[in-house]
């Protein structure tokens, strides 16, 4: 049943996100097209496809010093339709509002209805129909960058994304740029970071176990601070940042910008959902949320009833910094079934008084891994003495591997399942080593060693 709900939600999505309409005019900006490229060698199965190696079958034909190519390759690359009537042996091919019909040992070309042009004749081999490079660049108004090389546009589709905006994306998606380390992330589940041509780079978190091809990968900018010209030299299929994202110079451009809720769990689960519906990976989606869901509901069902929850604080970058009911932490506690003492405050990052934190008296004290207190000098401290964390000692620093266990990213979800560990041991029966190891599988498909296992939870 629980599947068939997550199938349901995932089915209900498409519908609302993807509207198949067909770009007109007012989608290409005056700075940047959408575009797919392709670069053939004379009698090799080898193509570079915007940018990444490719084979194609049947080989490219060259007669004289023209090209033929697959065309059926090119347009279905482009996330076009390619038709046959073997009556008539005509060719039906369709990129956004371009249908071109042409037909073989011809060179009459029909585009929107009008047969107006004339080509190089297709040539049918072996059951595969060639056709001239330089007519396809005619025929889809496409640019030709070098002997056996061009671009044409994509396919494009219209979406909206997680904040309402309408959107245009191809409907093949090759190349990616993040502004965010957190949506870098979302890419794992659906094994699309090779798709990645530019991220945003710092110490947040570290993808070098998982992905070590990261370093290659230039610095696309952050979504803080979007670089336009960088980002346009990368040339995006699609941008993935935060709804905090300052939009203004790249919607100038109309830059493929899709933003993403992701500071409660259920932002990110939605985003999961939402990213694998744009990227056609819908199954992989239901799959990772089935997964995750099936871990959060069960430290729902072992939580949800207890009489006597315990108080928790969480300090970020020191003891008197912490999360106010605008950040995931807070949530992060509620669904490990505790109460967080600073769920009220209003905001983001708060500043507070150790006063504050002896008033507040958790039962539990949380620090992140990039706290500049550690367990150690919080229950040492004279001040806190009267706390009851610090009597139990009941103070531990958040796990990390890729990122600190408390961020918006999947990760969240095995830190929620540590802390529910942490609080009710008696209720709570995860094996975190275990399920660690099963939760990079599926989700980063990474194997974690014991020397990873160590780092993260220690001996």
């Amino acid at each position: 049943m629980k599947r068939m709900k997550i199938v349901v939600s995932a089915l209900l999505l498409l519908c609302f996100v993807f509207s198949f309409a067909l770009p007109h005019g007012s989608v290409k900006g005056a700075s940047y097209t959408i575009s797919i490229s392709f670069g053939f060698t004379p009698n090799s199965n080898a193509v570079v496809v915007d940018g990444f190696n490719r084979t194609v079958s049947p080989k490219p034909i060259l007669k004289g010093a023209t090209l033929y190519v697959p065309i059926r390759f090119v347009v279905e690359a482009a996330g076009g339709d390619v038709g046959w009537n073997g009556k008539t042996k005509t060719i039906s091919l369709k990129i956004n509002d371009t249908n071109v019909s042409l037909t073989l040992a011809s060179s009459s070309i029909t585009i929107n209805g009008s047969t107006n042009q004339t080509i190089s004749a297709p040539i049918l081999d072996k059951g595969t129909t060639f056709v001239a490079i330089k007519d396809i660049v005619s025929m889809f108004s496409g640019n030709s960058t070098g002997d056996y090389s061009f671009t044409i546009p994509k396919q494009l589709i219209k979406v909206f994304d997680e904040t309402g905006r309408q959107v245009y994306v191809p409907k093949k998606i090759n190349r990616i740029v993040s502004l965010y380390p957190m949506t870098t992330t979302l890419l794992f589940p659906f094994k699309m970071q090779d798709k990645l041509v530019g991220a945003a780079k710092g110490k947040v978190v570290d993808y070098s176990k998982v992905f070590p091809k990261i370093s290659e990968i230039p610095d696309a900018s952050s979504y803080t601070s979007p670089n336009v010209e960088t980002i346009i030299s990368l040339k995006p299929d699609i941008i993935i940042a935060p709804y905090t994202t300052p939009l203004s110079q790249l919607q100038s451009v109309n830059l493929p910008v899709l933003l993403f809720n992701m500071e409660t769990t259920q932002g990110l689960l939605k985003s999961i959902q939402f990213l694998g519906a744009i990227l056609g990976k819908t199954q992989e989606a239901t799959d990772i949320l089935v997964y995750l869901n099936s871990k959060l509901n069960y430290i729902k069902s072992q939580t949800q009833f207890l009489q006597n929850k315990k108080s928790v604080y969480f300090a970020l970058s020191s003891m008197t910094k912490t999360a106010g009911s605008t950040l995931i932490q807070n949530e992060m506690i509620a669904r490990a079934g505790g109460i967080s003492v600073t769920a009220q405050l209003p905001g983001g990052k708060v500043n507070v008084s150790l006063e504050q934190v002896i008033k507040w008296n958790p039962d539990y004290i949380i620090l992140a891994p990039y706290c500049s207190d550690t367990v150690e000098s919080v229950l040492q401290n004279p001040a806190l003495q009267s706390v009851t964390a610090v009597k139990n000692k009941h103070v531990y620093m958040m796990p990390q591997f890729i990122g600190s266990y408390d961020l918006p990213e999947p990760e969240v979800v095995l830190g929620i399942m540590w802390l529910s560990n942490k609080l009710y041991p008696d209720k709570v029966n995860f094996d975190l080593r275990s399920e660690a190891k099963e939760f990079y599988q599926k989700v980063f498909d990474y194997t974690l060693t014991d020397a990873d296992l160590t780092a993260i939870f220690g001996k």
